[in-house]
């Protein structure tokens, strides 16, 4: 496999950048090898200066890990604004917090950027997971080896997280949840509701859903209804704010401003932006 040098940042860089991912998220060197996927030998080479022992393909793992999360010359418009505020409120108050917006609205951006702080945990669920490698996920973003039975894992996440200093864990792509997993979802909130905050996010249907099977009488859905405190939505882009994207990304066309200015959705409006950079010239 060929990987060009111009996709790595020099050794130093790296080697700060694990140091300070680990001081912002309070984690140790091991706890940081394990949530990465290498080995505690690769990150002690690293940390030694050992960079002969280390490849390419390994430099560029361990910084492809780091900046997943991290996005550069952040707009932070209104929807992404109120979303830190309803994180914020779900941890201070221990509240198991609803987010529902449409594609490409920002909400994963917001979220994800949310969780780069100490003690909050993220995890995006997916159709291809059952609820046992649901939890090995939960257990790796906890920096937990730990793999056993449903109920065991269950019981390593529920006391780490109940030991934890006002906890947040965001579950993304909650509309995708299976019946089971909202039933195992309830007993994790039962069972650390009086230490952590949840925030599941998900698409608009994620609500319509869980109120239509709660009128179905399908069985744990008004339970876990219930106990959803607060539900925020997305109210997408200003025009406003639309325009000020546009000054920032260095289109100046008045026409093609009034043309963009009603896009709500962050993602649709970013692809035209950058289909008119292309046939400008501008990139």
């Amino acid at each position: 496999m060929n990987i060009s040098n111009a996709n790595l940042p020099e050794k130093a860089e790296i080697k700060k950048a694990v140091n300070d991912y680990c001081k912002e998220r309070g984690l140790s060197k091991s706890s940081f090898a394990f949530k990465c996927g290498i080995s505690d030998a690769t990150i002690t080479a690293l940390m030694k200066d050992r960079w002969e022992t280390l490849s390419k393909e390994m430099c560029l793992r361990i910084w492809n890990f780091m900046n997943c999360d991290k996005f550069n010359d952040l707009y932070q418009n209104t929807d992404f604004v109120s979303t830190i505020k309803a994180c914020d409120m779900a941890r201070k108050y221990r509240f198991m917090v609803g987010v529902t917006a449409d594609t490409g609205m920002g909400k994963t951006t917001a979220l994800r950027t949310y969780a780069r702080q100490k003690n909050v945990f993220y995890v995006s669920y997916d159709k291809t997971m059952n609820a046992s490698q649901f939890f090995v996920s939960l257990l790796r973003e906890l920096a937990l080896p730990f793999t056993s039975t449903l109920n065991d894992m269950m019981t390593f996440a529920v006391d780490k997280l109940n030991r934890l200093e006002t906890p947040l864990l965001i579950i993304d792509e909650a509309g995708k949840l299976t019946h089971a997993m909202i039933l195992y979802l309830q007993v994790l909130r039962d069972r650390t509701c009086g230490n952590c905050g949840i925030v599941l996010a998900g698409m608009p249907y994620f609500k319509a859903n869980l109120q239509k099977n709660a009128a179905r009488e399908k069985e744990g859905y008004a339970e876990f209804l219930r106990r959803i405190n607060v539900w925020h939505s997305f109210v997408g882009l200003q025009p406003k704010e639309v325009e000020e994207v546009c000054s920032l990304h260095g289109i100046t066309d008045k026409d093609k401003i009034r043309e963009l200015r009603h896009q709500k959705r962050f993602g649709d409006l970013m692809n035209e932006i950058y289909l008119y950079q292309i046939n400008e010239g501008m990139i």
